[in-house]
């Protein structure tokens, strides 16, 4: 009954590690939303050009050999209205309806616009198309973006910008400038990029405030780690606790040869049967059950742990000295 219950506890223990993994995958997903898919390697550009939107745009699109970038112009009075441009890269956002930009809104003379799905700006639907009035027209809504608990994402509007469209009313000191993309991490594209735009000075990426320069200590979701090698440790604790009637009975048999040997065989059939059985079930319930991003972690979490447990078994029931 014991060997049983034991086998339960494993069983739940993988159960457990399934929701930790699942849950930080939640939290790391969240977090890279709320940053509108950039990565944490993108920047905020300090400038104080009087420069147009569109004729940035323009003089950069003009550039050669520049490396993929994404640039959002979030007003300095509303960040949650954004204008973005982007070449040879596109962080896409998930779609509720309709469809997120296409690399050919990005050259398109007329700008179309995304919405979160709790968005302030209000939208017109005077036959199947929808528009928001921004700048004083009304721009084409072509999708709705969001997702659940991911608040900056949901409550965001962004505007294509294209350097074939109509000068902007926006100018580059109105607006506070996130650059992502591989271009952040090449020097010589980076020059490029700040050269157009007068960048003097440029920090992470922290969409906490309108500024984006209050940083705050968020849950990235890691500290599940600490956890999952917690309950590894515990599985290891099951293993030892599920061969001590195993190898109390090895040690007060008085089998000798390959009786002997047949006997540790069948000892450590049990074993594998109470402890890798519940390991292919809690593997299944977790595939089948529970969504988890991170497979990588959850396998090898698994792979680590029914190899340990094999190489415990064999050692506590191969390698037992018999007592006397």
């Amino acid at each position: 009954m014991k060997k049983i219950i034991s086998s339960i506890v494993i069983f739940l223990i993988v159960l457990l590690t399934g929701v930790a993994i699942s849950k930080s995958d939640s939290i790391k997903y969240n977090n890279t939303m709320n940053r509108l898919g950039m990565s944490e390697e993108a920047v905020v550009l300090h400038t104080h050009s009087k420069k147009n939107l569109v004729t940035a745009v323009q003089e950069l699109n003009a550039k050669k050999k520049v490396a993929g970038y994404q640039l959002i112009f979030f007003e300095k009075s509303n960040s949650d209205i954004g204008y973005i441009y982007s070449h040879g890269k596109t962080n896409k956002l998930p779609i509720t309806s309709g469809r997120y930009f296409s690399k050919d809104d990005f050259i398109s003379q007329i700008p179309f616009a995304v919405q979160g799905k709790t968005s302030n700006i209000e939208a017109y639907k005077p036959q199947s198309q929808s528009y928001i009035k921004v700048d004083n027209r009304y721009i084409s809504v072509i999708g709705n973006v969001g997702f659940d608990g991911a608040d900056i994402l949901n409550s965001q509007t962004l505007v294509s910008l294209s350097p074939n469209q109509p000068k902007s009313r926006y100018h580059l000191n109105q607006v506070t400038t996130v650059l992502d993309g591989h271009a952040v991490t090449n020097k010589e594209s980076l020059s490029k990029i700040k050269h157009v735009l007068h960048a003097s000075s440029m920090h992470k990426y922290v969409p906490q405030t309108d500024n984006f320069t209050n940083v705050e200590t968020t849950n990235n979701g890691e500290m599940y780690l600490v956890g999952i090698v917690l309950l590894f440790f515990l599985i290891m604790a099951v293993d030892f606790y599920i061969l001590i009637p195993l190898k109390y009975d090895l040690s007060r048999s008085h089998l000798t040869g390959d009786l002997k040997n047949n006997y540790r065989n069948g000892l450590m059939l049990r074993y594998l049967i109470y402890t890798l059985v519940p390991f292919a079930i809690g593997f299944a319930a977790v595939n089948w059950r529970i969504v988890i991003i991170s497979h990588s972690t959850f396998n090898l979490f698994m792979t680590i742990s029914v190899v340990m447990t094999i190489l415990i078994g064999l050692s506590q029931i191969f390698f037992v000295k018999r007592s006397e």
